[in-house]
């Protein structure tokens, strides 16, 4: 497995595969990385509502628990104990941080506060991260949790963390249309079109950076399909017909180290990002089902493994 010494997570919002690649008219940004690195073109999300999609991401698992199940666990209100990618690369003396866009002050922890929303941002929920070790005296980690502004100035001054999770707001991760501030439906142009703005404002400094070609890797993944509407895409495995899931996705994977045009069809859930997140800084302890994911490490080149 390539060894990394950053990796960045972009999670964007409520989109088919079918909407985003090949879309060269409302994204010709994002489909301009795809063709110059990897695409893995069988991923599918793990379920709908949001929520739990950025819980199997970053925890390997659901974390919501009843009554706020099905559609009611974006409304969780709770805490999620045990392990997540934040409490495992602390524990491997890694460093992490949450980017969040228009998040009031660095450490929030609480509700939405619009156009961020905290469910797009699962390192709020996690017990580990709230609160603070009695025992040993330790400060809650939840000071990680950091404004998106503080993205560009790590980037400028070389302090970034070893990971990093990034969350566009509400009118930049294709959820919401940024005009009619409504929902947006899927495959909406105007949506679209400001997540390929966006990316292209705030990952392309990050990719051209000497950082980031030294040693970068960046996923761009959609949390989910399309829920509702004729779009609607409730697949799990395109084999089992049987099985609910969150539909087909774009996951995008981009290295200096990933050869141009790489595709993998591989069957991949969220719970692969997270085993490759943690695989890609050379840590080998994995939350939930990131012990058993299909693994990612064939988007890099043996000969710079």
């Amino acid at each position: 497995m390539a060894r990394f010494e950053h990796v960045f997570v972009v999670v964007e919002e409520n989109q088919n595969y079918d909407e985003v690649i090949g879309n060269t008219k409302d994204l010709p940004y994002l489909n301009a990385l795809a063709a110059k690195y990897g695409v893995a073109t069988n991923y599918y999300a793990n379920t709908h509502p949001s929520l739990n999609n950025y819980f199997y991401l970053t925890a390997g698992r659901s974390g919501t628990r009843s009554p706020w199940i099905g559609y009611l666990a974006d409304k969780f209100p709770g805490e999620v104990a045990g392990d997540n990618i934040a409490s495992v690369l602390t524990a491997n003396g890694k460093t992490w941080r949450s980017y969040a866009e228009s998040i009031p002050r660095g450490g929030y922890v609480n509700g939405d506060h619009s156009p961020y929303v905290k469910r797009h941002n699962p390192f709020a929920y996690f017990e580990s991260v709230r609160q603070r070790s009695v025992a040993s005296g330790q400060a809650s980690q939840a000071a990680n949790i950091v404004s998106f502004e503080s993205f560009a100035r790590d980037l400028q001054h070389d302090t970034l963390p070893d990971y990093s999770f990034i969350v566009p707001n509400l009118y930049n991760d294709g959820h919401n249309n940024a005009v009619t501030l409504r929902r947006a439906s899927c495959g909406d142009h105007r949506a679209l079109q400001g997540v390929d703005t966006w990316l292209k404002d705030n990952m392309e400094p990050l990719i051209e950076s000497a950082t980031f070609k030294r040693g970068g890797l960046l996923v761009i993944v959609f949390d989910e399909g399309c829920e509702t509407g004729p779009k609607a895409d409730w697949r799990y495995d395109p084999k089992r017909p049987d099985l609910r899931g969150g539909g087909h996705i774009p996951a995008l994977i981009i290295s200096s180290r990933t050869p141009a045009g790489t595709t993998r069809d591989d069957l991949y859930h969220h719970e692969s990002v997270l085993r490759l997140s943690l695989r890609a800084l050379g840590v080998e302890q994995f939350p939930g089902l990131a012990r058993s994911a299909p693994d990612m490490s064939g988007f890099f080149s043996a000969k710079t493994e």
